[in-house]
């Protein structure tokens, strides 16, 4: 399992910091992820057994992440990226990484939001005493890079794994 982490714990650092810098993930990413799922299961019998449930968390990031574009939650690469992502992390960590996603999606969106309510407090206090709500809206929206997020959640699993 550690050759694994590693493997998937630098792909993220790399996808984490390109992510960061230019707001897009690449397609090639999503089809590396792909390669290497068959690779790992054709290879690594011992921790990749190949049966439908594998599929779950892939599938729902697809469905799940689309309706998140459309309302620009989420970009269509994050989206992507994490259904082939768990293409390549073994059936029983699926779980436990999305618990750690979903956590660290929390921290970093509470971190964002507190942020940018002290950073604009007179203004979102003029808007919210004018009722002008779209002004509140658009001061504390956020768009972020949510890769580093994901890597973030991959770091927390490691270090939940070998405590």
């Amino acid at each position: 399992m550690a050759y694994v982490f590693s493997l998937v714990l630098i792909e993220l650092l790399i996808v984490a910091w390109i992510d960061f810098k230019t707001h897009k993930i690449s397609n090639k990413w999503p089809l590396l992820n792909t390669a290497l799922a068959v690779v790992f299961y054709l290879t690594f019998r011992d921790l990749y057994q190949f049966n439908w449930e594998i599929f779950i968390f892939p599938v729902g990031f697809i469905i799940i992440g689309f309706f998140l574009y459309l309302v620009k939650i989420m970009g269509a690469g994050d989206s992507k990226y994490l259904a082939s992502l768990f293409l390549i992390i073994p059936l029983e960590f699926h779980l436990p990484y999305f618990e750690k996603l979903v956590l660290s999606t929390i921290i970093t969106g509470a971190f964002l939001l507190t942020y940018r309510i002290l950073k604009n407090g007179g203004k979102l206090k003029a808007y919210l005493i004018n009722h002008y709500w779209e002004g509140v809206k658009v001061t504390l929206q956020s768009r972020f890079s949510y890769a580093p997020v994901i890597f973030l959640a991959w770091l927390i699993l490691g270090l939940n794994i070998w405590r």
